[in-house]
């Protein structure tokens, strides 16, 4: 891509960045007012609904009280149909509860009980068909559950039963001065079929779709506004029990880009859930702002192109061609790899101190280049005087666990004898200095013979053959470093007059090699090999090189050993092991 193209692309995507974030901040400020605003109006025509609804209880528990806080009707309710005092030649049923009296107060269901529960009277009416039906044994049951001796007992709201949802409302009947006590019951019903629902709609020129809480085939939406309104035990005690709803039961949410709906949770009048009522709201402001903002966006985004192009002519005029100069100078450096070359600087503007500055940087590069590579040769020394290197270069690789099984290795361990006691008396430079001089002589030894040092731990040697380049010959490299340890030994006490010793120890077979931690790794082995080995170095004779069965049975052929016999191996227990005494070639002369 060339820096025209960067240049565009750079001017372009700012443009449309900015165009997002001006877009995202116009949505959450002027969209997020709109919003509110069509959940306020929502709420309010929610709220209007249910207000409707409950002026429908409400007016019904009017009708309920107009007949029951009646004398006729407490007389009737105690004498029956054999009524004295003026009132014998009328029936009361047919006078107060004909066919217009359910049409006058569009009623369905009247029901007459007394307190012990006989029903007085009862009558089902179908305003739309014109004839009798049935009265739902749940309105029996709930005005003989709730009846009451208080004289203004009564309840009013939703009653759900098997054939549909009625708006009921019932009255203690007593005297019209309020007196008693009470004769029984007075229950009137209406059934919120969708023709109530379609008069509520006409009325208060709303939406409104109402479904049982308890329908299985309640739509998506319900159900998902019905888990929103389950409510702890706590909120039940709270609510007042003659309200349809308290204030916190409306869900106010967007169905679809065209309409925002609000629920209510409606309940019956044992304050359990009943219906929810929705009611829907076209989205017209939202929808207004919508396109508002879409004009807005648009003409924004013209004048930017105007921008855009007015902004490269002048780039390209002034900047652009100039930094494509600059930029092919820069590449054919990066790709020649030379840093000696330098770019052209011409002129006394910011182009040309840029200039300048590269070729600056050309030269300190130059400069750190050299150090760094002098640098680089020196931590790879490093490197290598700490691991072999094979695993050097596996961690060069980034190689992360380094852990490999060898089967057959031959491990040696060697000890200065009678170093602790020299050193409680020596002056810790002199003490240092001394076994430098000897694990020097250790080290060329083990360079030698083509073996890998592990480690040093205080006055004891640690070397190993097999690992990590497996060899057959490996054991008798061992072999050869321990014999000739002895006599570089010798030759340092015959130089310092020292009487040090050594035991070494010696065994043969599987371990496990790899680097362990982060920091200040080393290259480690473990396995009952290498701790075999280090219990030969720790229970052998002074002088002396012992070693197992394992590593006998590999050097027995070319190298004199005698028989020490069997000792006990601490956490192995007994063991034969042999001493090896020399090259058979050599074994005379020792």
């Amino acid at each position: 891509m060339t820096l025209r193209q960067k240049t565009l692309l750079l001017i372009g995507v700012t443009l449309i960045g900015l165009l997002g974030v001006l877009y995202a901040t116009l949505s959450t400020i002027l969209l997020g007012y709109l919003y509110d605003l069509e959940v306020r109006k929502t709420r309010q025509e929610l709220k209007r609904a249910v207000d409707a609804l409950s002026e429908d209880v409400a007016q019904l528990s009017v009708v309920a009280r107009q007949w029951g806080v009646w004398d006729d009707a407490y007389k009737f309710m105690e004498n029956g149909d054999s009524l004295r005092d003026g009132y014998a030649e009328r029936n009361f049923i047919k006078t107060n509860f004909s066919d217009s009296l359910f049409f006058d107060f569009r009623l369905n269901l009247v029901l007459l009980s007394r307190p012990a529960g006989q029903i007085v009277f009862s009558r089902g009416f179908n305003l739309r068909k014109q004839k009798a039906m049935p009265v739902p044994q749940a309105l029996i049951d709930a005005n003989f559950g709730l009846q009451s001796t208080d004289l203004r007992s009564g309840y009013r709201g939703i009653l759900l039963v098997p054939e549909g949802t009625l708006i009921v409302a019932s009255q203690a009947i007593i005297t019209t001065n309020g007196t008693g006590p009470s004769r029984g019951s007075l229950a009137i019903a209406r059934y919120l079929n969708t023709a109530e629902l379609n008069r509520l709609k006409a009325l208060n020129q709303l939406s409104i779709t109402i479904h049982k809480v308890n329908n299985p085939r309640l739509p998506t939406d319900f159900q998902q506004v019905r888990s929103e309104f389950e409510l702890s035990k706590e909120r039940l005690l709270n609510l007042e029990s003659n309200r349809l709803l308290s204030s916190e039961e409306f869900v106010i949410r967007p169905l679809n880009n065209d309409t925002m709906c609000g629920y209510a949770l409606l309940r019956d009048i044992y304050n359990k859930p009943a219906v929810l009522l929705r009611v829907d709201s076209p989205r017209v402001i939202y929808k207004q702002g919508l396109v508002g903002l879409r004009y807005l966006i648009f003409s924004l985004l013209g004048v930017g192109l105007i921008f855009i192009v007015a902004t490269l002519l002048l780039l390209e005029k002034l900047v652009l061609l100039r930094l494509a100069r600059l930029s092919k100078d820069v590449k054919c450096i990066g790709t020649t790899n030379d840093l000696s070359m330098r770019v052209l600087s011409t002129g006394a503007d910011e182009l040309s101190t840029l200039s300048k500055t590269i070729n600056w940087m050309l030269s300190a590069l130059e400069s750190s280049l050299k150090e760094l590579k002098s640098e680089r040769e020196k931590a790879e020394q490093l490197l290598l005087n700490i691991l072999p290197q094979p695993i050097a270069n596996r961690l060069k690789q980034e190689e992360r666990t380094i852990a490999d099984s060898f089967n057959e290795a031959t491990v040696l361990f060697a000890d200065i004898v009678g170093f602790t006691n020299l050193s409680a008396h020596t002056p810790p430079v002199e003490l240092v200095n001394l076994l430098n001089q000897i694990f020097s002589a250790f080290d060329r030894l083990a360079e030698q013979h083509g073996l890998e040092k592990i480690k040093t731990i205080g006055d004891a040697y640690m070397v190993v053959g097999g690992i990590p380049t497996p060899g057959s010959d490996r054991a008798q490299a061992v072999a050869e470093m321990a014999l000739d340890m002895l006599k570089a030994i010798q030759e340092f006490n015959g130089i310092n007059r020292g009487e040090f010793n050594m035991r070494i120890g010696i065994n043969s077979g599987p371990v496990v090699a790899g680097v362990i931690g982060l920091k200040k790794f080393i290259y480690d082995l473990w396995g009952d090999t290498v701790n075999i080995a280090s219990r030969m170095e720790s229970q052998g004779i002074p002088g002396c090189i012992q070693v197992t069965a394992a590593t006998y049975a590999l050097l027995k052929d070319k190298y004199e050993f005698s028989e020490r016999g069997v000792i006990q191996v601490k956490g192995k227990g007994e063991m034969m092991t042999y001493l090896l005494l020399g090259r058979k070639s050599e074994s005379g002369a020792l």
